[in-house]
């Protein structure tokens, strides 16, 4: 089976892309004959998704090696980059989870083409389909910083960098150092407000109230990690539960979470509120089912484990578990994960 796709993968590709370019030419030339070449330097997008046949990842992989091409030549060249953004919208739109192109795309619109508009919303993109990234906020932030020079919008995007738990220690500091007499969660806070208040797109208001809502549950578990650290100053080990808490009269009563979930703590005493943890787990979960539908479009069968993404797929790495000592649950015989 594998054999045979390795056989007929490339004829249907040749085939396919065969066909949009002689399309594409027809089309053009009905519509004018007078276009630069470079309009042509890209299948009409329409085309591309009516050709691609259930493969929109892989001809998305060719189309990423013609624009990193484009770029280069355009740096050696002319420097204008014209067809850039196009370029990345087409491959995002084939594959909405190809995080690269967001990343890269959004950094070489603002500091190759200093196209800053394109490149943030390039980016406000790529946060949609991967909220848990810190690398696409921190652009945007950077972009404000650096090109802008907004320096509190851009501590607004730094904090939702370090919002994330991902970012690497300089990320934190740039971003305290901004912030002032802020804290990061007031900052956060004042960014989903914003959305919430003003934003058109009922999904994205949402999202604000939900983020909103989190927040304040990840401010309560940073007091009871605070309270937990008392707690093993005290009796030698780290607090198991609130009930141990209580029952040390460390707390007064067990804190609510008004959205049904509860606190727990990890073997270093670090309290985590459920409610969160179970929707970063519902958004890591979405990207890494698209990688694993990835593998089986270009391999013809489900991976063996989830480590056989990396290096095969879109995948950055195998996601982490937000739970501690948590675990994906993977069935390489129908492909689902939980």
């Amino acid at each position: 089976m594998i054999l045979r796709w390795l056989v007929v993968a490339p004829l249907v590709l040749v085939m396919g892309l065969c066909g949009i370019a002689f399309t594409q030419a027809r089309v053009d030339a009905s519509v004018s004959q007078e276009f630069n070449e470079d309009l042509l330097y890209l299948p009409n997008e329409q085309l591309l998704t009516h050709f691609t046949g259930g493969m929109s990842s892989v001809i998305a992989d060719l189309l990423w090696l013609r624009c990193i091409e484009y770029t280069s030549q355009e740096w050696r060249g002319d420097f204008k980059f014209t067809w850039l953004e196009q370029m990345c919208r087409t491959i995002t739109n084939l594959d909405p989870y190809f995080h690269d192109v967001y990343s890269w795309g959004g950094m070489a619109l603002a500091m190759l083409k200093q196209d800053d508009d394109a490149s943030i919303e390039l980016l406000k993109d790529g946060i949609r389909h991967h909220p848990n990234s810190w690398e696409l906020p921190f652009e945007i932030g950077r972009t404000y910083v650096l090109n802008r020079h907004d320096e509190p919008r851009g501590a607004i995007y730094l904090a939702m960098a370090v919002a994330t738990g991902n970012a690497p220690d300089y990320v934190v500091s740039w971003t305290e150092d901004l912030q002032g007499i802020h804290g990061l969660y007031d900052i956060e806070r004042s960014m989903w407000q914003d959305i919430l208040d003003n934003n058109d797109e009922e999904h994205m208001r949402e999202l604000a109230a939900r983020k909103l809502n989190e927040l304040s549950l990840r401010e309560v578990a940073d007091v009871l990690t605070d309270v937990a650290t008392q707690y093993t100053e005290k009796l030698g080990n780290p607090p198991t539960s609130l009930d141990d808490l209580e029952r040390e009269q460390f707390i007064q009563g067990k804190p609510v979470d008004p959205l049904g979930g509860t606190f727990i703590f990890d073997a270093d005493g670090e309290a985590y509120s459920t409610t969160v943890l179970d929707g970063i787990k519902e958004e890591r979960l979405i990207p890494m089912r698209v990688w694993i539908n990835q593998f089986k479009e270009k391999f013809g069968n489900w991976p063996e484990e989830l480590e056989d993404l990396v290096g095969r797929t879109h995948a950055p790495g195998v996601t982490v578990h937000p739970y501690p000592n948590g675990v994906w649950k993977y069935d390489p015989e129908t492909g689902e994960i939980s």
